[in-house]
């Protein structure tokens, strides 16, 4: 995992849930390795964006779409 990437993974982590870190963790490593295989496309991502916001402490969540927003328009 690139420096970026592991940044973007525990700034995620931070905000996860401690009943949903495991499920975070498996949507992150499917996630990283989509991207990693040109696999990663927007109507993936709208699939998966539900159930990523249900995994936040929902006092954060406003704060990771940002990050995730600056995120992707790197892709």
């Amino acid at each position: 995992m690139k420096a970026e990437e592991q940044k973007f993974y525990d700034f995620i982590m931070d905000r996860t849930k401690e009943d949903h870190k495991e499920d975070m963790k498996h949507l992150l490593a499917e996630l990283m390795e989509r991207r990693a295989t040109d696999k990663l496309d927007k109507m993936y991502l709208m699939s998966v964006v539900p159930r990523a916001l249900s995994y936040l402490d929902p006092d954060s969540v406003n704060e990771v779409k940002k990050v995730v927003s600056e995120f992707s328009a790197k892709l």
